[in-house]
């Protein structure tokens, strides 16, 4: 085999001369970078400008400090980039349309970082109106850029620019992958949305999510879901012009919910967002929330609260006589208690209300938080506590603890004010006697009414079915009275 001689190099030595115009060189080098893209002197200037207007509460003085595109360039990355900056700033189309009229078009890293703030803050940086305003002019200025033939992320956001860039572009981005059948993960890069896990424009498409998941769980099951619903975040989200995610998490739940008797906790979930239904319509709750969900939606939920109720007081009735140990009243609590729950079981509590007392608000609050207690008023009595029941409104029905003579009406005096939910307080007398002298003074009559003791020998409840009969309510005598005592009803009272 030929060899092949060793290869010889001989390099002269680098004298300190050569080195100085290597120095000199990185010198200018750097001092180009310096002048150029976010590092440069200028750059950090607008910022620093722009950052201290907004601090100093002149957000609305902004426009007037940018007049250069790189003062454009500082703007839009400092939405995006400042938590301080964005906090004091609410964009506009005002605001949007100076930009334009500084540098038109936008260059391609002032509209990426527009872009970018628009992932990162969505709604906490302009209201609904002005989203609108910005996802048009995004879409605008997409159409001055040539994306080229690569995958470039402009190109991604110019594709699907209609689903993105919307008031509402969460939800459509959310409906576009379950149509497609893309999961949560693979819908990132599709959208060109990697990189933005924790920006709110991706919030909100998890929060749509939650929505498939109620939609899929078992109707009235417990679910974890359902706390993260509640979360004030999630609930004043924007789901369409009209509606919050909120409304339609509460479509959901009592929607799916309708036909039978809804669960406790998704129950406890519609009381936590919405409230009880059941006040002035002028209240805070009930126009940000029930307005919208329609009367068909109420009235189940009315219903679903009046069997609450009842279960409340059947409470709270059954914890007085064990606590006060009150025989008579533990003895009579079981007819009291199927006679109420029989009016519901045949439909004919169109309408309830809880008056508490002092004791029974106390433990009620132990076993329930709050925000899953149904409206009610305070009795001014630590004992007596009563219930309310409008029957199909021809009798008016009241029942209470602690000797309460329960009290049939056909119609209600107007002092009473027994569903006037204004109403916050009662004292004991207005329910237990007055509201009586109320009726005679007002319709001067005694015969519309009945003011019933409880007995043990079943004549309360006769007295009171023949009374709900006459006001041409129809009654089951069987599901007002146990099994094991109707047939003594049957032999004193026969059967009409």
């Amino acid at each position: 085999m030929k060899s092949f001689s060793q290869l010889e190099i001989n390099l002269p030595a680098w004298d300190e001369r050569q080195f100085h115009v290597i120095r000199k060189a990185e010198k200018k080098i750097a001092g180009v970078k310096r002048k150029a893209g976010n590092g440069s002197d200028g750059f950090k200037n607008a910022q620093r400008k722009l950052i201290q207007v907004s601090l100093r509460g002149e957000s609305h003085k902004l426009t007037d400090h940018i007049n250069s595109p790189i003062e454009v360039r500082a703007f839009t990355y400092l939405l995006a980039a400042s938590d301080e900056f964005s906090e004091s700033v609410r964009l506009s189309s005002s605001t949007l349309d100076h930009l334009l009229s500084v540098r038109s078009p936008l260059t391609r890293l002032s509209l990426t970082q527009l872009i970018r703030a628009f992932f990162v803050r969505f709604d906490l940086l302009a209201d609904k109106k002005d989203i609108e305003g910005w996802c048009e002019f995004i879409k605008q200025q997409l159409e001055n850029i040539n994306t080229g033939s690569g995958a470039s992320e402009l190109k991604r956001y110019t594709q699907y620019k209609d689903i993105i860039f919307s008031p509402y572009g969460p939800s459509k981005v959310v409906k576009f992958s379950q149509r497609e059948n893309i999961d949560f993960d693979g819908m990132l890069p599709r959208f060109g949305l990697t990189g933005f896990a924790d920006g709110r424009f991706l919030t909100l498409c998890r929060y749509q999510y939650y929505l498939e998941t109620l939609k899929s769980i078992p109707v009235g099951e417990k679910h974890a879901v359902l706390a993260e619903m509640c979360k004030s975040e999630v609930l004043n989200s924007p789901y369409t012009h009209e509606k919050q995610l909120g409304h339609v998490i509460l479509e959901i739940l009592i929607d799916r919910s309708e036909g039978s008797s809804i669960s406790q906790s998704w129950q406890n979930t519609i009381l936590t967002i919405a409230g009880d239904p059941r006040v002035p319509k002028s209240s805070p709750n009930y126009q940000q929330w029930w307005v919208l969900l329609g009367e068909k939606r109420i009235s189940l939920m009315r219903g679903w609260l009046s069997r609450f109720d009842l279960k409340l007081f059947l409470k709270v009735l059954e914890q007085s006589a064990k606590d006060g140990g009150n025989s008579d009243m533990e003895r009579m609590f079981e007819s009291r208690k199927i006679f109420m729950e029989g009016l519901l079981e045949q439909g004919l509590v169109v309408e309830s209300r809880l008056f508490l007392s002092g004791y029974a608000e106390v433990y009620l609050r132990r076993h329930y938080d709050r925000r899953e207690l149904p409206e009610y008023a305070r009795v001014l009595s630590h004992q007596t506590s009563m219930i309310y029941l409008n029957l199909s409104g021809r009798v008016h029905m009241l029942e209470g603890s602690h000797s309460f003579r329960l009290k049939l009406f056909d119609r209600l005096p107007s002092a009473a004010k027994l569903s006037d939910y204004g109403v916050k307080v009662v004292d004991d007398s207005d329910l237990r006697s007055a509201i009586i002298h109320q009726y005679e003074h007002e319709f001067d009559d005694t015969t519309g009414y009945r003011d019933l003791t409880h007995d043990i020998h079943l004549n309360w409840q006769n007295k009171a079915i023949n009374f709900l009969k006459k006001k041409r309510l129809s009654v089951e005598p069987g599901k007002l009275i146990s099994k094991k005592r109707y047939r003594e009803y049957k032999a004193k009272f026969g059967v009409s």
